[in-house]
């Protein structure tokens, strides 16, 4: 498992500026060279659909890699939704000699078949998270209401392949952006940036700012309480919805332009912030392997922290505002598999752990959601299986709130259980406002 600081194109296997990298015969070779390496460990059985199609087809072929037709190599790698789950727990990742990174390989092979049969509307129109956003929220009442008809959804299934079980964000009829410019204030005393506690620029994520307001606004709430001064850029999507698609030329174009917009603040001494671990773990990890030659890249990666991991950061230099005025009860807490990924330790629990009266415990199991995976009617028994267990985990469970740092976890959850899961961020504002 790659370390906070380490180097991505050292601890991962991905290399978007090697010759053989859309070869189609050394990609199909790597295909088998990976798979095995999996057939002999077995770990990760119980991650994901990928591993159980994998090990069944070997099974049936006696053991045989070379046995595998072409849809048996491809399936595991279609199945998987980038959870990760496998990365952190094989022994077998880089810099070991074997280098199995199957998330990586499964991007690879998706990026492969975009540049050889590209994507349908709907697919290319799912993971266009900008533009979805941006166009829902003039109309988003009108929106929101026929997502909730079983009508409109038994319609909607065909056309756009979203399964009508599946619960969708519901989106904010301001953006966080416009509620950010009309609502935030500093001191005018205050002259001087320098003098508070910290200075941060907001990667708000298209979630908070198309779909998850409170959740933004409980966000720049604990900041205040925490002296930290706040600016937001002129940022788009963190990219990593094209990785559904294998469209790789859109993620890097969108790594571009946020790069672009993020160096002057890290050059004038602010650090990046980010409320969901899937956009942190893009900016940090991804980001150096989609733009291998920026020194930018890896500049904004080093400044990037997670929204508890800096908070925290805080609280050790003895400026994180301890005075809640109200105790939080019993809280279940999941852990998504992406702030697993971050690998920065579980700082939102640290920060619990402070307020008075208040216990945490915490569930460390995949919801299944991904995005489009959660979503689409081909995916969603599949992704309902992964979340399972959650869902019965959660369902014995007798707590005062719920929570997880992901918003599409969120949502699974309540679809799987429907019992209301929170960020920590509101965990902390109510705790403040008493």
């Amino acid at each position: 498992m790659y370390k906070t600081d380490a180097d991505p194109k050292i601890t991962q296997n991905f290399n978007i500026r090697d010759t053989d990298f859309l070869d189609e015969k050394n990609l199909f070779n790597e295909i088998k060279r990976v798979y095995s390496k999996c057939k002999s460990c077995r770990l990760c059985i119980g991650f994901c659909p990928s591993f159980p199609a994998l090990f069944n087809a070997v099974d049936d072929k006696s053991d045989d890699i070379e046995a595998l037709t072409q849809e048996e190599l491809i399936k595991p790698l279609d199945l998987c939704f980038y959870c990760k789950q496998c990365y952190f727990k094989c022994p077998f990742t880089p810099p070991h000699e074997w280098k199995v990174d199957f998330p990586h390989l499964a991007l690879r092979y998706k990026i492969f078949r975009f540049k050889k049969e590209g994507a349908g509307i709907r697919d290319k129109l799912l993971v266009d998270t900008d533009k979805m956003g941006k166009s829902s929220i003039p109309v988003a009442s009108i929106v929101n209401k026929l997502n909730n008809m079983k009508l409109f959804r038994y319609i909607l299934e065909p056309v756009m392949g979203i399964d009508k079980r599946a619960k969708v964000p519901s989106f904010n009829k301001i953006s966080f952006e416009k509620w950010f410019h009309g609502n935030y204030k500093i001191d005018d005393t205050v002259s001087d940036v320098n003098k508070f506690n910290g200075k941060v620029v907001l990667f708000y994520t298209c979630m908070l700012n198309y779909n998850f307001l409170d959740r933004g606004i409980a966000l720049i709430k604990v900041l205040e309480k925490n002296n930290v001064y706040v600016e937001l850029p002129d940022i788009q999507c963190c990219g990593i919805p094209y990785y559904d698609t294998g469209d790789i030329d859109n993620s890097i174009k969108k790594a571009k332009y946020n790069i672009k917009n993020l160096k002057k603040y890290v050059e004038d001494g602010f650090d990046i912030i980010v409320p969901v671990p899937t956009c942190a773990m893009q900016i940090k990890h991804e980001y150096p392997l989609l733009l291998p030659d920026s020194d930018d890249a890896v500049a904004i990666a080093n400044k990037t922290f997670d929204i508890h991991e800096y908070l925290y950061r805080l609280y050790q230099n003895g400026k994180f505002n301890t005075d809640f005025k109200k105790s939080m009860g019993k809280i279940g807490y999941h852990i998504s598999c992406h702030l697993k990924s971050l690998n920065v330790g579980y700082k939102a629990l640290n920060l619990l752990r402070l307020i008075p009266e208040t216990s945490v415990q915490i569930i460390e199991k995949c919801s299944g959601h991904d995005g489009t995976f959660g979503v689409k009617k081909k995916t969603f028994e599949y992704a309902l299986g992964v979340g399972k267990s959650l869902f019965e985990d959660i369902d014995s469970m007798k707590m005062d709130y719920y929570i997880s740092d992901c918003p599409l976890a969120s949502d699974q959850i309540e679809m799987g259980t429907g019992k209301k899961v929170l960020h920590p961020i509101e965990i902390l504002f109510e705790a403040y406002s008493g």
